[in-house]
């Protein structure tokens, strides 16, 4: 019986593993492959902080001084720029004052003879003209002289006028009668075209018995005003530098001329100026000169369209 349940279950021959068999149905192990992720490099900034616990003092003073320097020679600039800039600024506002304001030297007197020398040494000085000019003719103020005193050769004037060029009259006396004096002008440009053997001066009449320092406007062709400052002197000290206190003949024009005359001290004899033009349109400033004169011992010699002419009367 024993046998036959035996035989009855018999053990599978497959089910029991042989000791050298390999299994067949293991799954293959496949190799793990490690993907690396690369990592950004951090920015790095050209300027480094050293590490101020780290760093030995010398290694630190050193890399420190690059940028201390840098930092110091950046405050010296704009520092000395701040400055230059609020210097030319104020010198430009202060200028700007200068050209707008007039100043009366009213310590110096008219015949005061530091004023004369620097007027004679440094302002007269003769202009001789680059071409010849052309032979003048006469006018007719000259003949008025030549009635009242008969030709006059090697004379003295006085030509003194705001503007303008030079008057046909002195240029006829100078050239064709030897006659010596000064041309005076107060517009920059026409005191620089002056030529000829007469001295030239670059002023304005003073009203007063004192010189001033004026601003003077000269409008230009394209409407432009042209700014220069200007010394105003008093007549008396114009005739003391061109030693012209015995003029023959003196030409005045502009506003200030009446005042002028009046500051001139008439009543010496220092002062003998027999032939007095005032050049004007204006009647007012026409009559004004005329009342002065006239109680000056002079007289109306001739009256043109743009002027008066006045006579010293002749003392018996």
């Amino acid at each position: 019986m024993a046998e036959k349940k035996i035989q009855e279950n018999p053990l599978p021959e497959d089910s029991q593993p042989e000791p050298g068999d390999k299994p067949k149905d293991a799954p293959k192990q496949v190799p793990k492959t490690v993907v690396a992720v690369p990592v950004p490099p951090h920015p790095t900034s050209r300027f480094s902080i050293p590490s101020l616990t780290k760093t030995p003092p010398n290694e630190l003073y050193r890399k420190l001084l690059p940028a201390i320097l840098f930092v110091l020679t950046f405050v010296t600039v704009m520092t000395m720029l701040l400055i230059y800039m609020d210097t030319v600024a104020l010198g430009a506002q202060q200028f700007r004052l200068n050209m707008s304001r007039d100043y009366e030297l009213a310590r110096i007197p008219a015949e005061s003879a530091t004023l004369v020398a620097y007027v004679r040494q440094l302002h007269l000085a003769p202009r001789p003209p680059k071409n010849p000019p052309p032979e003048p003719t006469i006018t007719d103020r000259v003949e008025v002289l030549d009635r009242l005193y008969g030709e006059i050769y090697n004379g003295t004037f006085v030509e003194f006028l705001p503007r303008g060029g030079r008057e046909p009259t002195t240029a006829y006396l100078e050239m064709m009668r030897g006659w010596k004096g000064v041309v005076v002008r107060a517009a920059p440009r026409d005191f620089l075209a002056l030529r000829g053997a007469a001295s030239a001066l670059h002023a304005c009449l003073s009203p007063t018995t004192h010189p001033r320092e004026v601003s003077y406007q000269e409008p230009e062709s394209s409407g432009v005003t042209f700014s220069s400052r200007v010394l105003c002197l008093p007549l008396y000290t114009v005739l003391l530098a061109a030693d012209a206190t015995q003029a023959h003949y003196v030409l005045l024009g502009g506003d200030a001329a009446p005042a002028a005359l009046a500051h001139l001290p008439f009543h010496e004899s220092a002062v003998r100026l027999q032939v007095i033009e005032y050049r004007s349109t204006d009647p007012s400033a026409r009559n004004k000169t005329t009342e002065l004169l006239l109680t000056k011992n002079y007289t109306i010699a001739a009256e043109f369209r743009d002027g008066v002419m006045f006579a010293l009367k002749r003392t018996p």
